[in-house]
């Protein structure tokens, strides 16, 4: 064992010399010869690479993580780790505001690039399941035929997954589920081409409804009654809500903010109005009490005299 670096740092020795560093030091005292010693020393220093070589790239204390026991906190250390590893691996233009795919726009949802696939000329990627699918495209169906009805998208998710449950055959779903398979491997060959020569194929088979809609079957023939007819509406974009049900953020938080007050006036009027009757009650009972006293004085004075 080398007397100024621990083992488990020496990473092996060179071809040149014993991995023993015993016998190199032993070489390096033997007189042979100012040149001998100088290319015998150069010899020992590379058979030890530099430590900092053993922290794969970070910094000397990065990799070492306090364990305290408790599952939870260690959990959060781990993952503080790994964001602080990944804003350092940033480059400087990926952390703005800029950095989107699309501008901000009414009813539509936009992603931060950060990834080589978040790139807009990146092929599109496909949901992840065949249950995925079957959600836009029923959610747009019903976005069109209701434009007047305010949307809440959580409830109706509930109602489509009772009918991808309950009121689909299994054929259905297969149909939805090998959409989802066949659409993933396309995907993947197109994102492989796109790594390697920074372009892809267009898809000749899957397609998103005018650019960000659902994703429908491009040959007519193999689309089923939902596909066909959602693939004739004139848009597949809505707006969140219709134009009377839009408020204005301020006034939704105002509006909230008064029926909180409202709440808490009459729970305040509610407390007055209970204290003031028992003070009433107490009040009555005090004077009862002090009648019936004055009775009894007037009788005894009466006996006495």
């Amino acid at each position: 064992q080398s007397p100024f670096l621990p083992t488990h740092f020496k990473h092996g020795a060179s071809n040149d010399i014993s991995s023993d560093p015993n016998d190199a030091f032993a070489a390096a005292s033997c007189p042979k010869g100012n040149e001998d010693q100088i290319n015998t020393q150069k010899r020992i220093l590379n058979a030890f690479p530099p430590i900092l070589s053993t922290t794969g790239g970070h910094s000397n204390t990065d990799h070492i993580i306090q364990v305290t026991g408790d599952h939870k906190s260690d959990t959060i250390a781990e993952y503080k780790r790994k964001l602080k590893r990944r804003a350092r691996a940033m480059q400087p233009e990926q952390r703005g505001s800029d950095r989107w795919d699309q501008p901000r726009t009414p009813g539509s949802r936009r992603r931060r690039i950060v990834r080589e696939k978040d790139l807009p000329s990146a092929p599109p990627e496909p949901p992840p399941s065949g249950y995925v699918i079957f959600i836009a495209q029923m959610t747009t169906k019903i976005r069109h035929d209701r434009p007047n009805v305010h949307h809440n998208q959580i409830r109706v998710i509930r109602e489509i997954s009772k009918v991808w449950k309950y009121g689909m055959s299994e054929g259905d779903r297969d149909y939805y589920n090998e959409f989802a398979r066949e659409a993933r491997e396309e995907y993947e060959v197109q994102h492989a081409e796109f790594r390697a020569t920074g372009a892809y194929k267009q898809s000749s088979i899957f397609e998103r409804l005018h650019g960000d809609g659902p994703w429908v079957r491009i040959a007519h023939h193999e689309k089923n009654s939902l596909e066909r007819e959602i693939s004739g509406y004139d848009t597949v974009k809505f707006p969140p809500r219709p134009e009377h049900f839009e408020k204005p953020s301020w006034v939704t938080k105002i509006e909230k903010q008064n029926v909180r007050e409202a709440a808490r006036r009459k729970e305040r009027e509610e407390r007055l109005k209970k204290k003031q009757e028992e003070e009433v009650k107490m009040l009555k009972e005090a004077s009862l009490a002090k009648m019936k006293r004055l009775e009894e004085f007037d009788k005894y004075k009466s006996k006495g005299v």
